[in-house]
């Protein structure tokens, strides 16, 4: 029967053209849905330990810390007691034991002397990052306003520090004068 033939094309083409339809709509493998499922959930589970454990500090951050640590570190005012406890507050590690031995015999030369000079950071630039600290070096002046016994004047300063990451507080952990 030449009309049975003729269906029997039409539903074989009609069968064809599901299957077309069905791949359209669905045109990922299987397992390139299950691949990107665990690409999202990858990406869910990293966003979730960025925030739950916080955000790590970026090197423009050490720079900044560095560059404000120091800028107190070399600011210097006999009517600014509390400077010491400022420079302290600001350290960690073995600069903060170097300095908190001192801190008492630098409040009173200060007061003493009625030493004033104001530091400005001239720029900084990251060398290295290991774990949660950074070694920045510090190009810095020191003005010295005149004085009976001298006229104004300026020296400028290289430093070597190290900024660590102690709780969320950027704080200095070494200060080494460059000649």
């Amino acid at each position: 029967m030449p009309g049975d033939d003729r269906d029997r094309e039409l539903l074989a083409a009609e069968r064809e053209a599901r299957a077309r339809l069905v791949q359209l709509r669905d045109p990922t493998p299987r397992w390139a849905t299950i691949l990107l499922g665990l690409a999202a959930a990858a990406a869910i589970s990293g966003a979730i330990a960025v925030v739950w454990h916080g955000r790590a500090p970026s090197d423009e951050d050490y720079q900044r810390a560095a560059a404000e640590r120091v800028n107190t570190l070399l600011s210097v005012s006999a009517d600014q007691p509390e400077r010491a406890k400022r420079i302290l507050a600001g350290a960690t590690g073995d600069f903060h034991d170097e300095f908190a031995q001192s801190a008492d015999a630098y409040t009173a030369f200060v007061r003493r002397a009625g030493t004033v000079s104001q530091g400005r950071v001239q720029g900084t630039g990251l060398t290295g990052r290991q774990g949660d600290q950074a070694e920045v070096l510090v190009m810095a002046t020191v003005d010295l306003p005149a004085s009976a016994a001298a006229p104004a004047r300026s020296t400028d300063f290289r430093l070597r520090v190290v900024v660590a990451d102690e709780g969320g507080s950027l704080k200095l952990a070494k200060v080494q004068y460059l000649p």
